[in-house]
């Protein structure tokens, strides 16, 4: 099967709104590690590069059409050893500013999104992006959720973006909650097939920790209130959930509930904002925590 987009453009398309808005922040570490990652898993499945458990290993070195590619590729034949997967990681997010944009600018010029200026305020303007074409979009989510809602053998394509999605916090752009708690079991499974894909998220999975570590450090000295990160959560879920009253909001983010209280206890405590509420028990955990283990 041909795709006419890379994984990280797939990647990238899943939190935007047909609008040109997007429903996550792109310049949080996670996604920017995710995209990382999703560079690396594209690599791996046009054979330029290999990993073992722990180092990337230059395969091919021929072009493949695809300049994002092409440039991460240089760099790591240009590098005088093997290095390891996280150092990859850390090295391509290093330019995460730059992995976006070349990103962005390949899907205008595919005709995936298009660009709509915005007048602001003393002549300055602003940009967005929305969808010119969502046919990619519709394809890439009814790959992911035929495989996962059913049980047919997967291509290694959608394992990778199925893991990507896991570690990267993406799965509630293709599924309900309710959905992902039911097919859990699949997930995992599905995530566990691809060993490439392991090698890479397990080092996704590791850096992603002690990125959260250190947010919680700076949390830790005060920087934020948890008052202040729960208001950023629920923000950042309005705009998820594209709620505008507060009173539609779920009752774990709704002042004067009770388990609003107990939400803003839990960032206390854990003090982070990047947390999730399973209606279904009543418990919080740790974003990161709530993916699927093992691998």
């Amino acid at each position: 099967m041909e795709f006419i987009l890379t994984i990280p453009e797939e990647i990238y398309l899943l939190p935007v709104h047909k609008t040109g808005g997007q429903k996550i922040d792109f310049k949080h570490k996670k996604f920017e590690i995710t995209l990382a990652a999703s560079i690396l898993m594209d690599l791996a499945l046009r054979n330029r590069i290999d990993t073992d458990l722990e180092h990337i290993i230059p395969d091919q070195g021929t072009p493949t059409g695809d300049a994002l590619l092409d440039e991460v590729m240089e760099w790591i034949f240009q590098a005088p050893r093997q290095e390891s997967i996280t150092y990859w990681l850390i090295r391509i997010t290093e330019r995460a500013e730059h992995i976006r944009q070349s990103v962005l600018e390949s899907l205008l010029r595919k005709k995936i999104l298009k660009v709509r200026k915005q007048h602001i305020f003393l002549g300055y303007a602003s940009k967005k992006y929305p969808v010119a074409d969502d046919r990619q979009i519709k394809e890439i989510k009814s790959r992911v959720r035929d495989l996962v809602m059913g049980n047919d053998l997967p291509e290694l394509r959608d394992m990778v973006i199925i893991s990507l999605a896991c570690y990267g916090g993406l799965l509630n752009f293709i599924f309900s909650e309710e959905e992902i708690i039911l097919r859990k079991h699949r997930i995992e499974q599905l995530a566990k097939m691809d060993l490439i894909g392991q090698a890479i998220t397990r080092s996704v999975k590791e850096l992603t920790f002690s990125v959260v570590a250190s947010m919680r450090t700076k949390d830790l000295l005060g920087i934020k209130s948890p008052v202040e990160k729960l208001d950023e959560l629920v923000e950042e879920m309005k705009s998820l959930l594209q709620i505008d009253n507060d009173e539609d909001l779920p009752e774990w983010l709704r002042k004067g509930t009770g388990q609003y209280l107990k939400t803003l206890s839990y960032i206390e405590e854990t003090c982070t904002n990047e947390i999730v509420f399973n209606a279904s028990t009543g418990k919080y955990a740790l974003k990161i925590w709530s993916f699927p283990g093992g691998i």
